[in-house]
């Protein structure tokens, strides 16, 4: 029997981001630096995953942390936690908190991509023997974290799953929830993993109460040319994607 998240949506709705409409122009993010770490989680976070989407197995989240240098509303760094999951056979990370450096990264990526950021002091340094990440809420620590001891691999060994949003956002003219797929492509320069170590993190602040990160899985740091593209699909929240997926379009190339 398969599994499903329980996430009660009416009790998500109101705080959910609002896309205006579906028709995202696509942004281009080059040289990008990406710090991602995954740790598995409990199962009881099965409760923050939606209804269309299934747990992964064992239940792990990912941690990401980028530095876009250079973007249209400007250079800015994004933090996300994501609950890894699978939309019918396909993996998928779904955004549960985010945190952006600038206020105009912020609104665009909501606006945009129903990504949910709160502005924050987002950073991310390099030093001889890791890369350290961390995220201050209103001058409040609320993840510290690093990559130790990094050891160069190829970007052929690097996997970046594709994310979904959960935001209000209009199709057939009404407003009503739907999981975004935000699908960016990647051109890797140089990769590195090490082990991952997480000193501070609090999980109210990240959209999960009481969530406690276990076992570590493994930890990446990449520089790499992304973009974040136009939305091609959304799906309903409460319906197995199998059923529940809509095409915007066929392509996620500027048409």
């Amino acid at each position: 029997m398969p599994l499903f998240g329980t996430l009660e949506l009416p009790t998500a709705t109101p705080r959910l981001p609002t896309v205006p409409n579906l028709d995202t122009e696509p942004w281009s993010l080059p040289k990008a630096e990406m710090l991602q770490l995954a740790f598995e989680v409990p199962r009881s976070t099965h409760a923050l995953l939606p209804k269309a989407l299934h747990p992964a197995i064992p239940s792990y989240v990912t941690i990401w942390v980028t530095r876009y240098p250079e973007s249209p509303v400007g250079p800015f760094l994004l933090a996300q936690l994501r609950l890894m999951a699978r939309a019918g056979a396909h993996p998928r990370g779904f955004v549960l908190r985010a945190y952006a450096s600038t206020p105009e990264a912020a609104s665009a990526l909501t606006q945009r991509w129903g990504i949910p950021p709160a502005a924050a002091t987002v950073t991310l340094k390099r030093r001889h023997d890791r890369m350290m990440a961390q995220v201050l809420q209103a001058g409040v620590p609320i993840l510290d974290a690093a990559l130790v001891d990094p050891q160069p691999i190829s970007g052929g060994d690097v996997q970046y799953i594709h994310s979904v949003t959960l935001a209000q956002a209009p199709l057939d003219g009404k407003t009503a929830p739907w999981l975004v797929q935000v699908d960016p492509r990647y051109t890797f320069h140089k990769a590195e993993r090490g082990r991952p170590e997480v000193s501070r993190f609090h999980g109210e602040a990240w959209g999960a109460p009481g969530l406690t990160l276990q076992n570590p899985i493994a930890c990446t740091i990449c520089s790499c040319d992304t973009d974040l593209p136009r939305i091609r699909f959304v799906m309903d929240p409460e319906v197995p994607v199998v059923r529940g997926t809509r095409k915007i379009r066929d392509s996620r190339e500027a048409e």
